[in-house]
């Protein structure tokens, strides 16, 4: 990629008072315990819009969803507004290879997307749910105090929470828990794992419904995933310290996350997308942009401009896709000649927003800053 430039939003941080109250409505609440927050209700008055999460099944199928109750949908010409039919906050979508598409958010809502749009489906809950995805074939999921749920024919039913913790040299149990119980978040799923708080990683088992394996580093969540079911080496994980985690295989034939290297010192990595080569691409909540690649050099810095990003996702190294606050959509491509830059997308309808200044939280509740 050459001819790199980064396109900078007109305006800092402090000089649009970021303050689109969403410690209100995406439901967030200050606790002592970080992986334990409280959600108060929604405001009445609207607040700012950001979009939280972003997926698509090639260049002309894209979608984006975020808050309040938004998705947007590129078919290759031109960016759309789909209508959700709730308001309340979006954190993931997600599609099958039927070309099925589901999104999920607060309060326990499931959206799918058929030939009449999208409907509701019943969850089951009223649990703030924060990813959705196949992990093993089944479309699993999962979000706050632990829940999971799975879509077996059109109905979501609960998925056993019992895992077990072996020692990690001899692979021999050593204890059990219960996952509604003992990890408070649950935030992505993947194929071969559904992470959550302190560092867990969740796994297929045997002898149990999961094996339970821990990453270190942050403040103990394990923020994003990025998946590939057929290569091993295409399996990532990211934290809120900063790390980055690939699923191997261990000279006596287990799965194991590696610890590849930091990406960045005192920032939450909230997206990360990898290519066929196993580059990465990481999102940060100080509004950074970084590539990492496969011979363990350090991270580079493509851009920045100090808004949160919440969320990538790319066709190829060479189109890419990063959303966040202040309803931001920036597109990497190429823009003539060899030369690559960011450049902000312009969505249509998007609704009018009041701010106020109170403190930005992520989709999990959690402090931002």
């Amino acid at each position: 990629m050459t001819g790199v430039r980064a396109f900078r939003a007109p305006y800092a941080l402090a000089g649009v008072a970021l303050a689109m109250a969403v410690g209100f409505l995406l439901a967030a609440g200050c606790s002592d315990d970080v992986t334990d927050p409280t959600y108060p209700a929604e405001p009445s008055l609207p607040v700012g819009t950001w979009f939280l999460g972003i997926w698509g099944s090639g260049e002309d199928d894209i979608f984006i969803v975020g808050q309040p109750g938004l998705i947007y949908h590129w078919n290759g010409n031109a960016w759309t507004k789909e209508q959700s039919g709730t308001a309340v906050a979006l954190t993931d979508v997600w599609g099958d290879e039927s070309g099925t598409v589901y999104a999920v958010g607060h309060r326990g809502v499931i959206l799918r997307r058929g030939a009449g749009g999208w409907s509701a489906m019943n969850s089951g809950t009223d649990k703030n749910l924060y990813s959705v995805g196949s992990f093993q074939n089944r479309i699993i999921v999962c979000g706050h105090d632990g829940i999971m749920r799975e879509l077996v024919g059109n109905s979501w039913v609960g998925v056993p929470g019992v895992a077990f913790i072996r020692n990690e040299l001899s692979g021999v149990p050593e204890d059990t828990l219960l996952v509604s119980d003992d990890i408070p978040l649950l935030t992505a799923v993947a194929h071969h794992g559904v992470t959550g708080s302190d560092g867990s990683i969740l796994m297929s088992d045997p002898q149990a419904d999961w094996l339970l394996r821990r990453v270190a580093g942050g403040r103990n969540l394990v923020t994003c995933a990025t998946t590939h079911p057929q290569r091993l080496s295409g399996n990532f994980v990211a934290t809120d310290g900063g790390g980055l985690f690939q699923l191997i295989m261990t000279p006596d034939n287990r799965l194991a996350w590696d610890p590849r290297q930091l990406i960045v010192r005192n920032a939450i990595v909230y997206g990360i997308y990898a290519d066929n080569g196993d580059r990465i691409w990481a999102v940060t909540n100080d509004g950074r942009i970084f590539k990492i690649d496969p011979d363990g050099s350090d991270p580079e810095l493509l851009y920045e401009d100090e808004l949160i990003l919440f969320d990538i996702w790319g066709t190829s190294g060479d189109n890419l896709y990063a959303v966040g606050v202040d309803s931001r959509v920036l597109h990497y491509h190429d823009i003539g000649e060899g030369e690559f830059a960011w450049e902000p997308q312009d969505l249509p309808q998007l609704p009018e927003t009041k701010s106020r200044a109170v403190e930005i939280f992520d989709k999990f509740g959690r402090p931002v800053r």
